[in-house]
């Protein structure tokens, strides 16, 4: 970005562009935060937070997998019941 452009750039007015692709992994960056800030909440132990923290957000990930086959399923099946 020029700096004229950055100078005027305001975040949540003007989100910066990314290609289509690019926005779908964004959730992983998201994810790892959440469960991160999430255990650090619930850990007696300091030693305890690396691997809850990473148990949490694969569980977050395959969850948000779930949910959005479930997602597709509902899609089909309404295309394949409503065409007929």
């Amino acid at each position: 970005m020029p700096e004229s452009l950055l100078a005027v750039w305001i975040p949540f007015v003007h989100p910066l562009p990314l290609p289509a692709g690019a926005r779908l992994w964004m959730f992983l960056p998201l994810a790892a935060c959440i469960a991160v800030v999430y255990r650090a909440t619930r850990s007696y132990k300091p030693a305890d937070l690396p691997k809850a923290a990473v148990r949490t957000f694969l569980s977050i990930v395959v969850g948000m997998w779930l949910i959005a086959l479930a997602a597709y399923g509902v899609h089909l099946a309404v295309i394949h019941f409503s065409s007929a």
